[in-house]
């Protein structure tokens, strides 16, 4: 009698033994149990556990816990906050464990099997809420990341203006979808808040739209409440997700539109009757179309996802006539949309993300050839080293996700949410026979992830990777998700695993928050040269509000982060090459203020020029002084102060600021002779107000 060695049920014992009589063999057949084992990780025919859940689904469970302990953690988070101004070494590590802490008991909680759906919706609030706060702790008071600036500087125009599309230098793209601006002008001039109060209820509605959506979402395409509030869990691992995607820029709010838009479009191919799902398809093109007026990369994203979707659902089996009309008609729309609004407004969109995208893809390119060296990894433009312990978690963050896709892609693309024996290798006929084609896209979205990591390894494709991961999460969040309740954890009762599992949701999170911020999570004791939010003290800003009151709108030219203030605090123009192609601060920079750096100042039309001595003190955290250009990126050594110091030589220049560190320069003789710059009428405090006295620098 023939023995099949090996876990394998009777009837795939059977199918050996006749296979192993055709052939002649009447011996025993020993099937290696590895075999089978890579078989059932890989998912390529397996039998997987239960994924719903055995709770009472109106029961909140042990969420009243949960919230006590994640306000215990803010208070802990909020005192390693102040610890980093005051210049202590333990700030930032209790930061990230106060995150852990918010994060892991819940993540082992919504992972458990016995969680009921109300609980794992109320703990998805209760986690999205917390670590929001965590964004409004680190910036209390005013808006301190570069993005934020720059559509700060939109907002303040509409609300002075009052009208749209006025240009803005330091993002021309700006005010071109204006999105988010109009809904905080709207509040703004509702409420009378300031626009930083105003923009943090638009980012915390926001944020909070975006879970519920995507819980939603998820929940309808895998028709588990389980596999979706993982997935949520899962996608919170994005290194967009803790402070990028809550900083007060476009992409925060059309990210949660575009979770809206899935969730409306997916929410029509389920219902019952064809006739009933027409207002949900006016509601879904509305979406569509505001999309397309906020962000113009999320929108191109999800015009992939909708075409997509609509050829998928044109091949699986059973879908009618109609529903795949409207897959169809929807996916037109979401063509049709950004490209009128792109002629429409006249989108300069290619011009600053072409070359970023040529730039990355070329870097790409010599990394694989192994002609160029590449960026170091955890290694700042300072040449500052980042600590052991956010590099391992970075790197197992990375294999985490890696190890949960592995098991979860195949599984993913033959999932119905149902407990069953399935293959994706046989029959043929299951191919078709899918039962969310949004979810097959999304499985196929993951493929993108790979790409991301190998983006990140260079200096110019960095920031395209770092968008495109946040924009895979999508899918790597469901397939993730589908991984851990069908393979990891399955019906397991004990919270040995939940908890195992949790903490590795909780390493995801933390990895992803350290590759985007690392130690600049908080703010410094001090200033920092050139690094964003780490630059943005008082006195700078003081010295902004001075122009306002003093010179009134002038053009100014000035490095990376004083134009930032400049633009904002002080409602200055300021020179980008951006805007006009100029690179001013070659000018700023020069050994001596030449006939070329003479004709260079003159073409740009600058006014005044701000030198910020400070520069002379390191390199730039950020790599860069000015973001004027490639010679910007080959400082080796500080900048020379009498190279910034040259104009205090020249009889037509005129010293008109000097705070000791920050020197303003009145350049308009420079061209033809011109009146003294008159100062403007006082116009008050900017709309955004840090509700502090100025003061010195530390």
């Amino acid at each position: 009698m023939t023995v099949v060695k090996g876990r394998t049920s009777p009837d795939e014992q059977k199918a050996y033994q006749d296979e192993a009589y055709r052939h002649g063999y009447t011996g025993s057949v020993a099937i290696p149990r590895v075999d089978l084992w890579i078989a059932a990780f890989l998912g390529l025919r397996r039998q997987d556990s239960a994924v719903g859940g055995v709770a009472d689904p109106s029961s909140l469970g042990m969420s009243p816990v949960f919230a006590f302990l994640c306000s215990c953690a803010l208070v802990v988070a909020a005192l390693a906050a102040n610890a980093s101004r005051l210049g202590e070494g333990w700030a930032v590590p209790t930061f990230y464990c106060a995150i852990a802490v918010i994060f892991l008991p819940a993540a082992a909680r919504i992972i458990h099997p016995r969680a009921s759906r109300l609980e794992r919706l109320a703990l998805i609030v209760i986690v999205t809420s917390a670590l929001f706060v965590v964004r409004v702790i680190r910036a209390p008071v005013a808006f301190i990341d570069h993005d934020e600036f720059l559509h700060w500087a939109t907002v303040n125009d509409i609300l002075e203006a009052g009208r749209l599309f006025l240009p803005n230098p330091l993002l021309p793209v700006s005010p071109l979808y204006p999105g988010l601006e109009l809904i905080t002008s709207a509040l703004v001039n509702l409420s009378g808040l300031s626009v930083f109060a105003a923009g943090l209820i638009v980012l915390a509605t926001a944020r909070m739209m975006l879970m519920l959506a995507l819980f939603l979402l998820f929940e309808k395409i895998t028709d588990s409440a389980r596999i979706a509030s993982i997935a949520c869990l899962i996608y919170m691992g994005s290194s967009t997700f803790l402070l990028f995607d809550v900083h007060y820029s476009y992409e925060s709010l059309a990210i949660p539109m575009l979770a809206a838009v899935l969730l409306a479009s997916e929410s029509r191919r389920m219902e019952p009757s064809d006739a009933a799902g027409w207002p949900t398809v006016v509601a879904t093109v509305v979406l569509i179309l505001a999309l397309a007026a906020t962000h113009h990369l999320t929108s191109y994203f999800c015009t992939a996802l909708l075409c997509g979707t609509a050829v998928m659902e044109c091949l699986r089996q059973g879908a009618s006539a109609m529903q795949k009309r409207r897959a169809i008609l929807l996916a037109s729309i979401a063509v049709i949309a950004p490209v009128a609004w792109s002629k429409i407004v006249g989108n300069p969109t290619g011009s600053y993300i072409l070359p970023v995208l040529e730039g990355g893809i070329h870097e790409v390119a010599q990394l694989v050839s192994s002609s160029t060296s590449t960026r170091k990894l955890f290694v700042s433009d300072t040449g500052a080293l980042a600590p052991a312990w956010q590099r391992y978690l970075t790197m197992a963050g990375v294999a985490l996700i890696c190890l949960g896709l592995l098991t979860g892609f195949l599984r993913s693309l033959v999932f119905n949410g149902q407990h069953r024996n399935a293959s994706i290798l046989w029959p043929p006929t299951r191919w078709r026979l899918w039962r969310s084609s949004l979810l097959q896209i999304l499985v196929l979205v993951t493929l993108a992830y790979p790409v991301s990591i190998i983006f990140r390894l260079t200096r110019s494709g960095w920031e395209i990777g770092n968008r495109i991961g946040s924009l895979s999460f999508l899918g790597v969040a469901i397939v993730v998700a589908v991984a851990v309740a069908a393979f990891w954890h399955g019906t397991s009762r004990g919270w040995l695993r939940a908890t195992a599992l949790a903490a590795a949701a909780t390493t995801v999170l933390i990895a992803g928050v350290i590759s985007s911020e690392g130690p600049r999570i908080l703010v410094p004791a001090g200033y920092e040269v050139s690094a964003d939010s780490s630059s943005i003290e008082p006195m700078g800003i003081s010295a902004a509000r001075w122009t306002r009151r003093w010179l009134g709108g002038q053009h100014f030219a000035a490095d990376r982060i004083n134009r930032l203030l400049l633009s904002t605090y002080g409602r200055q123009r300021v020179s980008t090459t951006l805007e006009s192609g100029q690179d001013t601060s070659m000018a700023i920079t020069a050994a001596d203020l030449g006939p070329m750096e003479r004709k260079l100042l003159i073409d740009s039309g600058v006014g005044f020029v701000m030198v910020d001595l400070r520069m002379t003190t390191g390199l730039p955290g950020v790599g860069v002084y000015f973001d004027g250009g490639a010679q910007d990126r080959n400082h080796t050594v500080p900048l020379q102060s009498s190279s910034l110091l040259k104009f205090n030589s020249e009889p037509d220049v005129d010293r008109t600021f000097d705070n000791g560190f920050m020197v303003i320069f009145d350049v308009g003789r420079l061209g033809k002779a011109r009146q003294p710059a008159v100062p403007g009428k006082r116009t008050g405090e900017p709309v955004q107000s840090l509700e502090r006295t100025d003061g010195d620098l530390q």
